[in-house]
């Protein structure tokens, strides 16, 4: 099903790709050529599995055991994106050995610049052989709790662009009916409302994602189009395209750019009330999700939308949203705005009508050209990690009360995604620039609190 909601986005039908898809594409087959003249193999291209290439989305496993990787393969060194899985419990070890004992393994060195911190190749946090090959320039991991271990990952990929969905047993990532490293496969790699090309391709640029576990599908937002995508991924089923609504934000009235960028939903009385932000409008849109009786394809019922009117000049004017997370309870919703930079905190506690109220009641000034964010408790109430992809740190922000901010941390080049680990109380930032994962020491009382303990990567070059 496709529609659209307001005049301001032409239908999907016939679009053209973005620059960037573009230029991927240019580079794709540029670098193809050159594989030709040079002769190389499949083995001499196929990405590594024990190393990091420009890690941008992250997620942790909801049993906080593991944490997987999209690694986007920015300079198309190779012919794919991979995703690896990190074993957390050698985190904690290794990150434990060094903060009591100071205890440095093999292969490890202590930072001499910020001599708290150890680093380590990415090898021996790797588990071995559970990895999986995806398409080029992915951006984000949304995961997909299927029940007794089982996950799925759906991950948006710009190159293509396509809608990756990679199921995980327990001990192995698998899109492919191949056996081994394998690239996913087109059942695996969604291009296509329904599958069918007929009908529509995916719009250009999917950028963040949200999942729902108990319902069964996702929600993917588009970086230049303004579009959101509806994946439908009932867990003992493949996922597919159900769904695509156009024209939710209108076009930045000086740049002339468009997008739908951080999404995330909260549940009421057991289904989801999904929020989208964007780069070009000071205002949300929500949506509900509608499921027919007769099992047919999930869609989006646009719902209220309300502006970020709360903070900026002129009486109040926020544009360009970016990251979007709701506290535990889903009365909270934290949002990263970069114009002005500014983290805000909206009341969404339920009012007597059964809707949320959606208010501003709190903002902190923040970094330039913030990127991300996670919201987790560690045992003193909810603290907010936002990462500044420009000024290679991550800021601290406490949001209770009038919101402030707590700790401002350098955690190396182009920090991109932030996701946390309750249990272990511990965060882990993807360094794009420099292929590495910053691991941040949150425990309350701990003398190591909020510094990055370990580097899990040699730091490249810049």
């Amino acid at each position: 099903m496709i529609r659209r909601s307001s005049p301001h986005q032409a239908t999907l039908l016939g679009v053209p790709r973005s620059k960037a898809a573009v230029l991927f594409s240019s580079g794709r087959f540029v670098f193809a050529a050159g594989l030709v003249a040079c002769t190389a193999s499949a083995e001499q291209v196929r990405p590594p599995e024990d190393q990091f290439f420009f890690p941008t989305g992250a997620a942790v496993a909801p049993d906080d055991t593991r944490l997987f990787v999209a690694n986007a393969n920015s300079e198309l060194r190779y012919d794919s994106g991979a995703i690896t899985v990190v074993d957390l419990a050698i985190v904690d070890q290794i990150s434990l050995d060094w903060t009591v004992a100071k205890t440095v393994p093999d292969g490890c060195t202590q930072d001499p610049d910020h001599i708290e911190t150890l680093t380590c190749d990415e090898a021996r946090f790797i588990i071995p052989h559970t990895g999986a090959r995806i398409g080029n320039f992915a951006t984000d991991i949304a995961i997909q709790d299927r029940g007794a271990g089982n996950l799925r990952l759906i991950v948006p990929t710009r190159g293509d662009p396509s809608v990756a969905w990679v199921d995980f047993d327990g001990s192995k990532l698998s899109c492919s009916t191949s056996e081994g490293f394998a690239l996913c496969d087109e059942t695996h790699r969604l291009a296509y409302v329904h599958n069918n090309p007929d009908l529509a391709v995916l719009p250009d640029e999917p950028f963040n994602v949200f999942a729902d576990s108990a319902n069964g599908y996702a929600v993917v937002t588009h970086l230049t189009t303004g579009a959101v995508t509806l994946i439908n991924s009932p867990s003992d089923g493949n996922a597919t395209i159900a769904d695509v609504t156009t024209g939710i934000f209108a076009a930045d009235s000086l740049t002339g750019l468009r997008g739908s960028t951080g999404v995330a939903g909260r549940q009421i009385n057991g289904s989801d009330l999904i929020y989208v932000g964007s780069r070009s409008e000071n205002r949300i849109q929500t949506f509900t999700i509608g499921r027919p009786v007769n099992d047919a394809d999930p869609y989006f019922i646009p719902s209220n939308f309300f502006f970020l009117d709360s903070v900026g000049a002129n009486a109040g004017s926020s544009g360009d949203t970016r990251g979007m997370a709701f506290s535990s309870s889903g009365d909270r919703l934290y949002l990263v705005n970069r114009k002005p930079p500014s983290l805000q905190v909206l009341d969404t506690s339920l009012k007597t009508t059964g809707y949320p109220a959606n208010v501003g009641i709190a903002a902190t000034d923040i970094c330039r050209q913030a990127s991300t964010l996670s919201v987790m408790d560690s045992g003193d109430g909810d603290r907010v990690y936002i990462t500044c992809f420009q000024d290679g740190q991550v800021y601290i922000v406490d949001p209770r009360g009038q919101s402030s901010v707590e700790d401002i941390l350098t955690v190396g080049r182009g920090p991109y995604a932030v996701v946390s680990a309750p249990t272990r109380k511990k965060v882990y930032v993807t360094n794009v620039l420099e292929d590495t994962i910053a691991v941040i020491d949150v425990a309350p009382g701990s003398p190591t609190r909020n510094r990055v303990v370990l580097r899990i990567g040699e730091v490249k070059p810049p």
